[in-house]
């Protein structure tokens, strides 16, 4: 038996939402953003009616932005950790910006080895 993950995504103008149960996916959700929602315990009736559903106590990755994490959807306390309910637990993640990919040089060929050789000299150096 796998363990049941919701991972709940609040980046931009949009909520996203994924259940899994070990490699599959079993839903997906694209919704209003955070500030759409004017009553948290809507979040917490949906975790658990999918928590009653499935007859397993969910765990639940909440990735956001710093600023929100002080108290996102009603899922964290107010220093940003996520609560823990009988139907599912909380775990705080922070978006974290990805790196820029570095602008290209068109025209001159293909140069992806001499990129995956630089790859391998910076991991030595650091």
């Amino acid at each position: 038996m796998h363990k049941y993950i919701v991972t709940i995504s609040t980046k931009g103008d949009k909520t996203r939402l994924l259940l899994t149960e070990g490699p599959d996916e079993l839903l997906r959700a694209k919704l209003p953003p955070v500030s759409c929602v004017y009553y948290e315990d809507a979040v917490r009736s949906l975790l658990q009616g999918l928590s009653m559903w499935l007859d397993h106590r969910l765990h639940v990755v909440l990735s956001v932005d710093a600023r929100d994490a002080s108290y996102c959807l009603g899922l964290t306390d107010n220093l940003g950790f996520g609560e823990r309910h009988v139907f599912f637990d909380v775990e705080v993640k922070m978006n974290e910006a990805r790196p820029r990919r570095g602008s290209r040089i068109r025209g001159m060929g293909d140069f992806s080895d001499m990129r995956q050789l630089l790859l391998l000299g910076s991991e030595k150096v650091q």
